[in-house]
């Protein structure tokens, strides 16, 4: 799981690579693979609380503690991948991956980053048509 996680981090860092911003590629990476988790975790709970009811909070407290978990996972991903340089041994094992693979890589990192919002909508959409919504 590791691997695949370091992977979708280097196809992230070498999209910012190539971007007008590349000085801040390692942060622009972080960023993009934050957003993803982000998201994720926000569409698995609202599942969870909608399902299993596991715990109910005004919606100033939700935010509250969703920005600061926000701003954990950046700082703890941002020094996993800073610390000794690691994303630069990342791009070292990945670099030299072959045209079908870079391919490849592409498409699950797209459907990693576009996946995680329609994922969300989706949840949205049907748990207010089909289970009366978030309440």
């Amino acid at each position: 799981m590791k691997k695949v996680y370091h992977y979708i981090f280097y196809k992230l860092y070498r999209h910012m690579l190539t971007t007008p911003n590349s000085d801040l590629a390692l942060n622009g990476a972080v960023i993009y693979l934050c957003i993803g988790l982000f998201i994720n975790s926000i569409t698995i709970d609202l599942l969870l609380n909608k399902f299993f009811k596991l715990h109910t909070m005004s919606g100033n407290l939700f935010i509250i503690i969703y920005i600061s978990y926000g701003v954990v996972i950046y700082y703890v991903n941002y020094w996993y991948f800073g610390k000794d340089n690691l994303y630069l041994k990342i791009e070292e094992r990945f670099i030299n991956e072959s045209k079908q693979q870079k391919v490849l890589g592409n498409m699950f990192v797209f459907v990693f980053v576009v996946g995680s919002v329609i994922f969300l909508m989706l949840t949205g959409f049907f748990v207010n048509k089909f289970f009366g919504g978030f309440k």
